[in-house]
């Protein structure tokens, strides 16, 4: 790569330079071109130091380091972009959950159509044609929509690394989604869940009343220890999750939101704890151990927290006992419902529930506000009637 440099005006110290860089042919965009700076600097008989120069030099060095950063991408597959994407994102600590399921996608949607493709022929019309064909076998949009995701990440990150000079997948039209209503069981249904639990198996049952109280996610509500929880302060803190990787192992991670929350006990969510504190020292008592801060609240050994799935499968089984139509997730529903409900504001309500942002409570809960509207036009006629 060469430089040169021309005078535009001036002389010695006051002269003005324009650089030019001819940086040869783009291997991505196939384009020849050049760079070209003006720079103000010492004359070339200056008999001090050409700052030109050495703007030039500087330049050639920028230049020629970009290139490479593009001819070493410029055959990279889809499938290696994408490998050194997740090493990338592996590396920033993202949830190992995540990483699960991209991977899954990956392996599963991605490579077996696009891995063999070099990132820097593919097209917006080409990942439009890749979704369609993925919405034709029967792939749910949201689903359809996580592999653009994926693909948008990966080229994005390409883009940074100068593999390629545009990301094609910004173009991209994967399916729009089709908001569905949330349901969630009556508060008679939630009873009868819980008392069937408790001729059943009484763990369960506080953790199906916990789930209702506190609309904690699942793996939040296996994360839980007996030291999130201040008797004084009459509250709960929901600081960690548990999740399942390969082979039935448990991790143990962040929240959702990378955030804790504390929330404050009611006396129905206290008392149900106490009860559940008393017959876990009874069981250890017998076993020789003690319940420490560190001891997991719902555990069948006293050591391990208990496994989502089992939780998940557990909640959907005694439903069916009682003859509901529901699952676990629906309890935390059950919960936003019932507090938009009775006229708390979204964004109490977004905190207990561990949104980061508040409209994605409101978003998912639109259908528990009309009940609000209507009180609040019932409340306005009445400020506004004479006596």
């Amino acid at each position: 790569m060469k430089g040169s440099k021309r005078l535009l005006r001036g002389r010695g110290k006051s002269a003005v330079y324009e650089l030019r860089v001819a940086t040869g042919r783009d291997p991505v965009t196939g384009k020849y071109g050049q760079v070209s700076r003006r720079w103000p600097g010492y004359a070339v008989d200056d008999p001090e130091v050409t700052t030109a120069d050495k703007a030039l030099a500087k330049l050639v060095k920028e230049l020629e380091g970009n290139r490479s950063g593009r001819t070493a991408g410029a055959g990279i597959t889809v499938d290696q972009l994408l490998v050194k994407w997740l090493k990338q994102i592996t590396s920033e600590g993202r949830s190992p959950t995540t990483l699960r399921e991209y991977r899954r996608l990956i392996d599963k949607r991605i490579s077996p159509a696009l891995g063999h493709v070099p990132a820097r022929k593919v097209t917006a019309l080409e990942l439009d044609e890749f979704y369609q064909g993925l919405t034709d076998e029967g792939l749910a949009p949201a689903s359809v929509r996580q592999v653009h995701a994926i693909l948008r990440a990966g080229f994005r990150q390409a883009v940074k690394w100068r593999f390629l000079a545009s990301n094609p997948a910004t173009d991209a039209s994967p399916p729009k989604l089709v908001s569905k209503t949330v349901t969630a069981p009556t508060v008679a249904e939630v009873q009868a869940m819980i008392q069937a639990a408790e001729s059943d198996d009484p763990d369960m049952a506080t953790l199906i009343a916990l789930a209702v109280v506190t609309g904690a996610r699942r793996g939040e509500l296996c994360g839980l220890r007996w030291g999130d929880v201040d008797w004084t302060g009459h509250t709960l803190t929901i600081e960690r999750s548990v999740a399942t990787m390969g082979r039935g192992q448990l991790i143990t991670k962040d929240t959702k939101t990378h955030a804790a929350r504390r929330l404050t006990l009611d006396t129905f969510g206290e008392e149900t704890l106490k009860r559940h504190l008393r017959v876990t020292e009874d069981r250890a008592a017998d076993l020789g151990i003690s319940v420490t801060p560190d001891s997991p609240i719902f555990t069948y050994d006293l050591v391990r927290p208990i496994a989502p799935d089992i939780v998940s499968h557990y909640v959907r089984s005694i439903a069916t006992k009682v003859g509901v139509d529901t699952h676990l997730h629906a309890l935390r529903h059950f919960a936003a419902t019932e507090l938009i409900g009775a006229g708390h504001d979204v964004r109490t309500v977004a905190g207990r529930l561990g949104h980061r942002d508040a409209s994605v409570t409101l978003k998912v809960y639109s259908h528990a506000l009309p009940e609000r509207d209507r009180d609040a036009a019932t409340a306005l006629g009445k400020a506004l009637t004479p006596g």
